[in-house]
């Protein structure tokens, strides 16, 4: 006989734990399903020098918040783990780990048969909570690199001597990307970075790192129904760094220390690298970006009257990246001693799993603040699943949205 449970919640990262810890508030029965351990992603696809990306104060899930001595400071992502499973222990979530279901489908009526590899369960409600984006996306040209070319995603880097000698190619200049260019350019190696769209910001600015401003401006908070349009979901997330103390992800300074920057990848001909010819306009795009947020940090200073030292000159960019003018539109990489590819390009969603009319033709869940038009059907921790903040660890991201759904299944909605 199958197992019969109220509530089946997928996931246990920090959105499937909150889930958890709310319906644990209303006494609701339910059980949490992990493929792998108690915060997997942030154990296995994680490089080892990375930190967090928010300061430690913002670091907080219902009923519990991360303390330290350095509140302003950042933690390597290993004492995130550390907090995540401490909170699953705290909250005594009924988690089941190596559980990984394959498949979801309605059984009859309003009930659901939850599969696993071992066993099957039925449940009146499940809260899919397996992220924001599942798998590794990486471009089909990525095939027609040469088989001596070292290839890997940005999921799967952990360090400099996990690469072949020689150069590498970062393909990628969102948060991960930057960073591991980084981390490679400090390690002595040589580094090319493709730099496509991105949304450059300051770490710190008038003496208060960018999360406070997101916090106090009212940005976190900001609902998908205010977006220009669907596709403004889409728009690349900040580019920030906790390493080191966090510091600005600076294009001319990374230039200066040798790094090879490039206009964004676009194919792959006669064993050439095709690059487009973008350099400068995505350099001016994020410097607009980075200027256009720190003017309405300024516009509120002046607004609310808020005590906050004036910067002593412009954090933007201040130095000139050589060969930006005449771009590289074309790289070999064995001319270049290009031996490895670390596939920065971000991750899409996996739901193949789910056998349920939950999508739209592009794969996206349909669904309103988490419900969806199966009755007992939910989704949590997706980009802008109704803030900007309901994927983020930082400032208990899905907390809202979990409440929200606990009421609605405790309600039987």
């Amino acid at each position: 006989m199958n197992e019969q449970i109220e509530t089946v919640i997928i996931g246990a990262g920090h959105a499937g734990l909150i889930m958890s810890y709310y319906l644990s508030e209303l006494g609701r029965e339910h059980v949490v399903l992990e493929a792998g351990r108690v915060a997997e992603r942030w154990r296995s696809e994680r490089w080892d020098s990375f930190f967090f990306q928010f300061p430690n104060w913002t670091i907080e899930l219902p009923g519990y918040k991360y303390e330290c001595d350095d509140p302003d400071g950042f933690v390597p992502g290993t004492e995130v783990v550390r907090f995540v499973q401490n909170y699953a222990d705290i909250i005594h979530a009924p988690v089941r780990c190596g559980a990984k279901v394959t498949s979801l489908e309605r059984l009859s009526g309003a009930t659901y048969l939850v599969n696993t590899e071992t066993k099957a369960i039925e449940a009146a409600n499940v809260v899919i909570a397996t992220g924001q984006y599942q798998k590794p996306a990486v471009p089909p040209l990525n095939a027609d690199v040469s088989r001596d070319v070292f290839q890997i995603h940005s999921s799967n880097y952990r360090n400099p001597d996990q690469l072949p000698p020689a150069a590498i190619l970062v393909v990628g200049a969102g948060s991960s990307g930057c960073q591991i260019a980084e981390d490679l350019n400090q390690a002595g190696r040589q580094v090319w970075l493709s730099v496509g769209r991105h949304f450059r910001v300051p770490r710190r600015y008038r003496g208060r790192d960018y999360g406070y401003w997101r916090l106090v401006m009212g940005g976190w908070d900001r609902t998908v129904d205010t977006l220009p349009s669907p596709e403004a979901k889409n728009l690349p997330l900040p580019v920030v760094t906790g390493f080191k103390g966090g510091h600005d992800v600076d294009f001319s300074r990374m230039a200066a220390a040798g790094i090879v920057l490039l206009g964004h990848l676009q194919g792959i001909s006669n064993a050439k690298l095709i690059i487009a010819s973008d350099l400068k306009q995505n350099l001016d795009k994020g410097d607009t970006w980075f200027n256009d947020f720190t003017k309405a940090v300024d516009e509120y200073v002046a607004k609310t009257a808020l005590d906050a030292p004036q910067e002593s000159q412009s954090t933007a960019r201040t130095l000139k990246i050589k060969k930006v003018a005449q771009p590289i539109l074309d790289l070999d990489l064995k001319a270049a001693g290009i031996t490895s590819i670390i596939w920065a390009t971000g991750f899409r969603y996996d739901f193949d799993w789910i056998k349920l009319p939950l999508f739209d033709e592009t794969g996206e869940p349909i669904h309103r603040r988490g419900m969806t038009a199966c009755q007992g059907i939910y989704f949590l921790g997706l980009k802008w699943l109704y803030k900007l903040k309901s994927a983020f660890l930082s400032i208990a991201g899905p907390a809202e949205d979990a409440a929200y759904i606990a009421e609605r299944i405790n309600d039987g909605k």
